[in-house]
């Protein structure tokens, strides 16, 4: 079974985009593609894909395409076509109205086809993007646009020292935030972006330009066209190419003279990661190189793909990315029946550190903070220390030994901020159920045991329970975390 797969976006003006996506969803239904296509008003986006009958030489996708090109504003579209043997999205077909084509946040307020008519960046072809990496001075920057899951692996390696800038995304709505910080100190480079086909490109770009950064080159195509143009390994780029579909991503086979060398090269763990001659991806517990991600391995903090080989997941409860391997013994998103009371209250102990008091807001941040420091390091490998005389605050943890992102730090605290009140929760379960087999054991006449507090209900009842912080009546009452949507204590809603 073979399919054709075609990656696509167009910034346009699209005047009715309710009714263009009426009319595009029964086209795709009627020549049996399937896929996502997302419609703004600022234009569309997508990856569409058919089945290739043998019998049959119809083909669906390319009748759409066609369609499209013969509509205003669809001329110049750059249909980015590959074929694959799993079906991309099985036999789902996605088409719907969005605010954006590449959510970004709202960060492009005058709208997006203005935004990169006066701020986008320079369009380089494949080899004129090869060439700049090549010959890059000690002036220029490489950025990865994409997340931190898809650099892991694969990205660009020039073997000249050049490597690319990571922001630690965990998606691209972050990066107007990481661009306000690191423009400063790009304003004098030669900057160079790269995403999976362009279209984030186009956005990040406007973004460092109306920041001041004169210098902005963006790779036509994205790498899916870099890998195009140098089909046989023998480019720059390194790794797979990660395509948010069931293919989870494309390489490019070993460079000639990788194949040469493969003889002599250290033993392959059997782990799974195939010929490691073209795997930069490592495991974030063992660190042997692997590249295989799978749905079934996320953060339990951010809920973002994780890299870890299967030897490691075996002996692991949960997994933790790189950006939360310091809660890797204090992070878990099932705990009951999992952990003891012990376990439980050295966990809140080590969250309790990194929690801030409350009204309290962490200060400044750089691309790479380490907490505690009070210093930050910009992007071009330069320090920032405190800023006019005041002191970098470090969101409570400086106490706590642990170090996150810059950019994760206001995020790790939220969610530690939430496991509390789950901790707390499992805790107050765990000691009903304790008492509760303590009078059991002591029978119903026994005196002087555990006192009875009134909470002697079946532990999967929310009957006494808050609704929104899951906490018993008489410990809710005291201490509400949030809006509550029905709190226990009092019987009735509270806002």
């Amino acid at each position: 079974m073979a399919f054709h797969i075609a990656l696509f976006y167009k910034y346009t003006p699209i005047p009715d985009p309710v009714a263009f996506v009426v009319t595009q969803s029964t086209l795709c239904s009627k020549l049996g593609l399937t896929g996502r296509l997302l419609v703004a008003a600022e234009g569309i986006n997508g990856t569409l894909s058919c089945e290739v009958s043998s019998s049959s030489s119809s083909n669906g996708l390319q009748d759409w395409i066609d369609h499209m090109t013969s509509l205003p504003g669809f001329q110049d579209v750059d249909w980015k076509l590959s074929d694959g043997d799993v079906a991309p999205f099985g036999e789902t077909l996605t088409v719907k109205v969005v605010n954006e084509i590449v959510a970004t946040g709202n960060a492009n307020a005058n709208g997006a086809c203005d935004e990169i008519a006066n701020y986008g960046g320079r369009h380089l072809s494949p080899q004129e993007f090869h060439s700049a990496l090549t010959n890059a001075s000690k002036n220029t920057v490489l950025i990865d646009v994409r997340n931190t899951f898809e650099h892991a692996i694969g990205r660009f390696e020039t073997g000249s020292g050049l490597s690319a800038l990571e922001p630690k995304m965990r998606a691209f709505t972050e990066f107007d935030g990481w661009c306000e910080r690191v423009a400063p100190s790009l304003t004098d480079k030669k900057v160079l972006l790269y995403c999976t086909g362009g279209v984030r490109c186009e956005t990040a770009s406007c973004m460092l330009t109306r920041r001041g950064v004169g210098d902005v080159s963006q790779l036509r195509g994205g790498i899916h066209r870099y890998m195009d143009a140098f089909p046989d390994g023998d480019g720059l780029w390194r790794g797979k190419n990660f395509v948010f579909d069931n293919r989870v991503s494309m390489s490019t086979p070993p460079r000639p003279q990788q194949q040469e060398q493969q003889q002599p090269r250290i033993p392959l763990p059997a782990v799974g990661a195939g010929d490691v001659t073209n795997v930069v991806g490592r495991c974030v517990e063992c660190h042997i190189k692997y590249d295989i991600l799978s749905g079934n391995r996320i953060c339990a903090v951010c809920r973002d793909l994780v890299l870890v080989c299967p030897r490691c997941a075996t002996g692991l409860r949960e997994f933790h990315c790189g950006a939360h391997q310091a809660l890797k013994h204090a992070f878990f998103v099932f705990l009951d029946g999992n952990f003891t009371v012990k376990q439980l209250e050295e966990q809140r102990t080590t969250l309790v550190q990194i929690v801030p008091p409350r009204g309290r807001r962490g200060g400044g941040g750089g691309v790479g903070v380490g907490v505690g420091s009070g210093k930050t390091t910009d992007a071009a490998g330069s320090d920032q220390g405190e800023s006019n005389g005041q002191k970098r605050e470090t969101d409570g943890v400086a106490g706590a030994g642990l170090s996150f992102p810059a950019a994760a730090r206001r995020d790790v605290v939220r969610a530690c901020r939430k496991q509390l009140v789950k901790i707390d929760a499992a805790l107050e379960r765990k000691r009903d159920r304790d008492r509760d087999r303590a009078r059991a054991k002591q029978g119903p006449n026994a005196t002087g045991g555990t006192e009875d507090t009134g909470n002697n209900y079946p532990d999967d009842s929310w009957k006494m329970r808050c609704r929104s912080c899951g906490l018993h009546e008489t410990v809710c009452s005291k201490s509400r975390v949030g809006t509550l949507t029905r709190c226990a204590a009092n019987r009735s809603r509270q806002t």
